[in-house]
C-alpha cells in the first residue's frame, strides 16, 4: 500500500543543480511507512524483465541488417562521432599551391559610393615555380566575369593559352585549369574584370558614413585588408609570403580625392564620364596584399612638420591633427636610427578614419586610423587619450619595418610582427614623450594583460599552425601582442641590448622586402650573441625561445631558501589559476640580487633554468633576496615564506617597479591558491598606508589586482569589509588627490584618474558628492567639466543617479564632435544602476544607427562589466546572437570581446553552467568566437574554485584585521 509522499524530500532544482557530492535522492519514500513489495511479486516481475529482454534481443537480430563477404554497411551507419563543439568550418584549409607566384598586378577599381557597389579589373603578372595547368587565387564576394579571363606568356608571345574549366572552390578559392601546363621559371599574365561591393562590416574595400558640421551625410570608402580580406576588393594571392609589386589606379569624382599605397602619378578625365577622373598611382615595391590600401573620400589633411608625412581627417576635425603631426616624425626618424634603415618609402599619409574596426592599421605608406586613435583635442582629450593616440602611432610606425619591411611569412608567426610592433611602440614614445617614463608601465599593461590570459589552460601557444581565415582572426588576441612583447622584451634583457639591437638589424637587413619566420629572428640572434658571448658556444636563441614559441602557458618559479647552508633550491612548474599540476619546464632566465648587494638595474641572468624542473644554486643570504628583477622575465616568482615576510618588512626600500611586481606576483600566488592571501594584503597595506609620494606603477599594480576582490566578493557578505579594508589603507592616498586638475604632468594626471575611480565608488564618499555636484553644473548651468575628470564624474554621476542624467548623456553623445568624448560618454552610459536602462543601452546595437560597429563592444563590456548588467548583457547575447553576428561580421574579433567581458562578474556553478549551455547551443554558428568562449568558461571556472577555496580565507582575514587595517 502506497501511503503519502512527504514532498520535503523531493529535490529542489537548485538542489540537483549544485549537488557537487553526487547525493542520491529517493524521492517515493514516507518517513512513517515503506512500500511494501511480496516476495511472490518480485519473483515475477524478474521473470517478466528476463523475457523482454530476450525478446528484444531477437528483433535486433533480425531487423538489423548484417553484411558478410567484406560487403561495408551504408556511409550513414558507420558516420564518425562529431564532437559537439566540432565545426566543419575549421577543417577548411585556405591556403595556395606553391606552384605560381605573382610579381606584380595592375588593379583598376570604379567605387560606387551611392549603390555601395564596384567594378574593376586585375592583371597580373606570375611566375610558374613548377610546371602545372592550374591557376588558383582567392576571391571572396566578389563575381569574376569568366568570359573576361584571359593568360598568355609573357616571353613567347604565342596566343592565348585555353582555358579548359574554371569557377570557384571551397577555401575562398578561384580554380582555372587550363589546356596545357604552364612552364617552370617562365611568366604569363593573367587578366579579368569583376564587380565587387562596398560591405558595411568595415572589412574588405568598404564603406563608410559620416556627418560634417553642418549635418549633411558623408560617404567614404576606405580599405581594411589584414589578415585576409583584400580578396574582398580583387582577386589575389591573399597570403603573406606571396608579395609582389602593386600598380593601382582609382576611379573618382571631381569634388572627391583618392589616397594609396604611392604617391599619385597622373590624374586624368574619365572617358564617358562627366566630371570624373582617374588617378593612377607609382608602383609599390614588394607588399603583401593585407598591406595595400587605398581609399576615395572628401578628407583634409592638416598641417604638416615633415614633408614626409601628412596627416588626414575630416573637415571639421582637422585641428585635432596637430598632436599627432607633431610626435609622428619624431617616432619615425628614432626608428631610423634605431633599426639603421630609411624609411623606404617616399611618403606617409596618416588618415583619420570616420568608421574603422581596428585601432589602426599599419599600410605600407598609407596607415589608417580609428578617430579616437589618432585625433586630440586639448579642450576635450584627455590624459589617457595622449597617450592611446602615441602609443598607437608608435606601434604602427614600427610596423614599417616589423611587417612591411620584412614580412612574417605566415600568420603562425604573427607575433613576430604584432609583438614586436608591441613592445617597440614603449621605445618610441619614451623617445618623444621622455617625461613620461612609459618604459614603467610595460608590467601593467602588457605582461599582467598576457598572464590573464595565458594562466588559463585553454591558452595557446604564440606560434601555432591555422589555415583558414577564421583561425587567423583568432590569433588576433593578447598572447600575440602582448605576451608577444614580453618575451621580446625578456629576449633583450637575457642578450643585453646591444646584442639585441645588432641581431634585429641584421635580421632586416638580411630579409629587407622579403620573408621571414621566427627561425630567421632566431638565428639573427644567436649570431651576435656567439660573438658577444652572451650565449655558450652550444647554446642558441631557437633552442631557448622555442619553449616559450611552441608551447601555452609560463613558469611560477618556486624559490626556497636554505638559510644554514646557503642553498636556493629553484624549481618551476606551470602558472595555473586553479587546481592544475602539470610539470612543464622552459628555458628560464634568473636575474638576481640580495639585501647585501642590491643591484636592481643588473638584468643579466645570474642562473638558468635549462630546461630542467629543477636547480640548486649557492648564495649568500640576509633579510631578503629576489629573482628577476623588474619582472623582465615572463614568469613569476613564489618565495619561502621567510623571504615573503622579510621582503613585506622592506617593501617601501625597494625600486617602485620592484613593488609592482611584488604585490602582481603575490596577488596571482594567492589567487591560484598557492600562498596565503595574508601575504598580498599584508603588503599593500604597508606600502599603501607609508607611500606618501604615491608611485604610480604601484599603486597601479594594487588597485587593478584589488579590482579582481572587489569583483568577486561583490555580492557576498565580505564586502563590506573589503570596502572597509581598502578605504583604510588608501585613507591618505585619497585625501592627497582631490579634483584639482591644474596644468599637472602626465604622471600625475595618472595617478589622480587612478584613485580618484576608486575613491568615487562609495555613494557617501565625498568624491561621488562632488562628482554629482559637477554633473548637475554641466546638465543645468553648461559648466563643463574638466578632460581629465570627465571619465570619473560622468560615470559616478549616471551610477548614482537616474533617467533624467542618462538621457543628459546619451544626448551629449549624440550631439558631439569630438571622438575622445564620445568614447568617454559611451563608457558612463553603462554605469547607471537602473536595470531597464541598461536593457535599453543594449538594444540599442541592433536598432540605432547612431551606435558605430565599432563601438559595439565598448557599449556591451561597460554593461557586461558592471556588477548590475551583467546577467542583463549575457540574457541580450542569447537572445539576439545571429542577429549580432549577422550585423557586426566576424572581422574584428567584436563578438568575442563582448563574451570575454562576462567572465569578470561570474563565479556561479549556475552561472558557469549556462554559459557552457549557450556556447554549446551555437557551436554550429560559432563563428571566430571559439578560443574566446574558451577563455570565458575557464575563467568562470576559476572564479568558482576560487570562492570554494579561498574566500572564507579572505573573509576572515578581512574580520580578523578590521580595526587596524593600516597597521597590519
Amino acid at each position: 500500500m502506497v501511503g503519502k509522499v512527504d514532498y520535503s524530500s523531493v529535490p529542489t532544482s537548485v538542489d540537483l543543480e549544485n549537488n557537487k557530492n553526487q547525493k542520491k535522492y529517493t524521492v517515493n519514500e514516507n518517513k512513517g511507512k515503506k512500500v511494501v513489495i511480496s516476495k511472490p511479486l518480485c519473483v515475477l516481475m524478474a521473470i517478466g524483465a528476463l523475457l523482454l529482454a530476450v525478446l528484444v534481443g531477437l528483433v535486433v537480430f533480425f531487423l538489423v541488417p548484417r553484411y558478410c563477404n567484406g560487403e561495408k554497411p551504408p556511409e550513414a551507419l558507420t558516420e564518425t562521432q562529431i564532437p559537439e563543439t566540432y565545426d566543419k568550418a575549421d577543417e577548411v584549409d585556405e591556403r595556395l599551391p606553391r606552384s605560381i607566384e605573382p610579381t606584380h598586378y595592375r588593379i583598376r577599381i570604379v567605387p560606387d559610393l551611392q549603390n555601395a557597389t564596384t567594378s574593376g579589373s586585375v592583371a597580373m603578372t606570375l611566375n610558374v615555380v613548377e610546371p602545372t595547368n592550374e591557376i588558383i587565387f582567392h576571391v571572396s564576394n566578389i563575381t569574376i566575369e569568366e568570359h573576361s579571363l584571359s593568360i598568355n606568356s609573357t616571353v613567347s608571345n604565342s596566343s592565348l593559352i585555353e582555358i579548359r574549366e574554371q569557377g570557384y572552390v571551397e577555401g575562398d578559392k578561384y580554380k582555372i585549369i587550363l589546356m596545357e601546363d604552364l612552364k617552370r621559371n617562365e611568366t604569363y599574365d593573367l587578366s579579368m574584370t569583376f564587380n565587387g561591393q562596398l560591405n558595411g562590416h568595415l572589412q574588405g574595400f568598404y564603406l563608410s558614413q559620416y556627418n560634417d558640421a553642418s549635418g549633411r551625410e558623408r560617404r567614404m570608402a576606405s580599405t581594411q585588408f589584414s589578415p585576409t580580406d583584400a580578396r574582398n576588393a580583387f582577386p589575389c594571392f591573399d597570403e603573406p609570403s606571396f608579395k609582389a609589386k602593386f600598380t593601382i589606379s582609382l576611379a573618382r569624382p571631381g569634388h572627391m580625392t583618392t589616397l594609396a599605397n604611392m604617391p599619385l602619378s597622373t590624374s586624368i578625365k574619365f572617358e564617358n564620364r562627366e566630371n570624373w577622373y582617374w588617378d593612377h598611382y607609382l608602383e609599390t615595391p614588394e607588399i603583401a596584399t593585407y598591406l595595400v590600401a587605398f581609399m576615395l573620400s572628401d578628407l583634409r589633411r592638416g598641417s604638416t612638420n615633415d614633408p614626409l608625412i601628412k596627416v588626414w581627417s575630416r573637415d571639421s576635425l582637422v585641428r585635432q591633427t596637430t598632436y599627432a603631426n607633431e610626435i609622428s616624425p619624431k617616432i619615425l626618424h628614432y626608428f631610423e636610427n634605431y633599426f639603421d634603415i630609411k624609411f623606404p618609402l617616399p611618403k606617409i599619409d596618416i588618415v583619420a578614419v570616420p568608421e574603422f574596426g581596428f585601432s589602426a592599421m599599419e599600410n605600407w605608406g598609407l596607415i589608417t586610423f580609428r578617430e579616437s586613435s589618432l585625433l586630440f583635442d586639448p579642450a576635450v582629450s584627455t590624459n589617457e587619450d595622449k597617450r592611446t593616440i602615441a602609443t598607437v602611432l608608435a606601434h604602427e610606425i614600427a610596423h614599417q619595418w616589423f611587417g612591411n619591411l620584412v614580412t612574417p611569412k605566415w600568420w603562425n608567426d604573427l607575433w613576430l610582427k604584432e609583438g614586436f610592433a608591441t613592445y617597440m611602440e614603449y621605445f618610441g614614445v619614451d623617445h618623444a614623450e621622455p617625461s613620461w617614463k612609459i618604459k614603467d608601465e610595460f608590467l601593467p599593461s602588457e605582461t599582467a594583460r598576457a598572464m590573464a590570459i595565458d594562466s588559463l589552460e585553454s591558452s595557446r601557444p604564440i606560434s601555432f599552425e591555422v589555415k583558414n581565415s577564421r583561425q587567423i582572426r583568432q590569433t588576433f588576441d593578447e598572447i600575440s601582442y602582448a605576451k608577444g612583447a614580453a618575451i621580446i622584451r625578456m629576449m633583450n634583457h637575457f642578450l643585453g641590448e646591444n646584442v639585441f639591437k645588432r641581431g634585429l638589424i641584421n635580421f632586416l637587413k638580411k630579409h629587407i622586402n622579403g620573408n621571414a619566420d621566427r627561425l630567421d629572428l632566431f638565428t639573427a640572434l644567436t649570431e651576435e650573441a656567439h660573438k658577444a658571448k652572451a650565449l655558450e658556444p652550444n647554446e642558441t636563441v631557437a633552442q631557448i625561445m622555442n619553449t616559450w614559441t611552441e608551447r601555452p602557458g609560463f613558469p611560477v618559479v618556486h624559490a626556497i631558501a636554505d638559510y644554514q647552508n646557503n642553498n636556493l633550491h629553484i624549481l618551476q612548474k606551470r602558472f595555473y589559476l586553479f587546481d592544475k599540476d602539470e610539470k612543464s619546464s622552459w628555458w628560464v632566465p634568473l636575474s638576481f640580487t640580495t639585501y647585501q648587494a642590491p643591484n636592481f638595474t643588473d638584468t643579466k641572468p645570474k642562473f638558468w633554468l635549462r630546461g630542467e624542473y629543477e636547480i640548486e644554486e649557492k648564495v649568500n643570504f640576509t633579510k631578503w633576496y629576489l629573482l628577476n628583477i623588474d619582472q623582465t622575465g615572463y614568469f613569476i616568482v613564489n618565495y619561502d615564506e621567510k623571504n615573503w615576510r622579510s621582503l613585506i618588512d622592506h617593501i617601501m626600500d625597494l625600486p617602485p617597479s620592484i613593488r609592482a611586481q611584488l604585490i602582481s606576483d603575490s596577488m596571482d600566488l594567492a589567487r591560484a591558491n598557492l600562498i596565503s592571501y595574508d601575504i598580498p594584503l599584508r603588503m599593500i597595506s604597508k606600502m599603501a598606508v607609508l607611500d606618501e609620494n604615491i608611485m604610480f606603477v604601484p599603486t597601479l599594480i594594487a588597485f587593478k589586482k584589488l579590482e579582481f576582490l572587489s569583483d568577486i566578493l561583490s555580492a557576498t557578505p565580505a564586502f563590506g569589509l573589503f570596502e572597509e579594508y581598502h578605504q583604510a589603507i588608501f585613507r591618505s592616498t585619497y585625501r592627497m588627490v582631490t579634483f584639482e586638475d591644474p596644468f599637472d604632468d602626465y604622471i600625475t594626471r595618472r595617478i589622480r584618474s587612478t584613485v580618484l575611480e576608486w575613491s568615487c565608488r562609495s555613494p557617501d564618499s565625498g568624491c561621488a558628492h562632488e562628482s554629482r555636484t559637477k554633473f548637475r553644473a554641466w546638465m543645468i548651468n553648461n559648466e563643463p567639466v574638466l578632460p581629465n575628470l570627465r571619465e570619473i564624474v560622468y560615470c559616478t554621476a549616471l551610477r548614482e543617479g537616474a533617467e533624467i542624467e542618462w538621457d543628459f548623456a546619451y544626448r551629449k553623445y549624440l550631439e558631439s564632435n569630438s571622438p575622445s568624448e564620445k568614447n568617454v560618454l559611451l563608457d558612463a552610459l553603462g554605469c547607471t544602476r537602473l536595470r531597464w536602462l541598461l536593457s535599453r543601452y543594449l538594444d540599442k546595437l541592433l536598432d540605432d544607427p547612431s551606435i558605430r560597429i565599432q563601438d559595439a563592444d565598448r557599449i556591451f563590456e561597460s554593461v557586461a562589466k558592471n556588477k548590475i548588467g551583467t546577467s542583463i548583457a549575457f540574457d541580450f547575447l542569447r537572445k539576439n546572437w545571429n542577429d549580432l553576428l549577422s550585423h557586426f561580421g566576424d572581422g574584428f574579433n567584436i563578438l568575442a570581446r563582448m563574451i570575454k567581458s562576462l567572465a569578470f562578474q561570474m563565479n556561479t556553478e549556475f552561472q558557469l553552467l549556462e554559459l557552457e549551455r549557450f556556447r554549446d547551443s551555437i557551436k554550429h554558428n560559432i563563428s571566430t568566437t571559439a578560443s574566446a568562449f574558451d577563455s570565458a568558461i575557464e575563467t568562470v571556472k576559476a572564479n568558482v574554485k576560487w570562492m570554494e577555496k579561498n574566500y572564507h580565507q579572505v573573509e576572515q582575514w578581512l574580520q580578523k584585521y578590521k580595526d587596524h587595517y593600516d597597521y597590519v
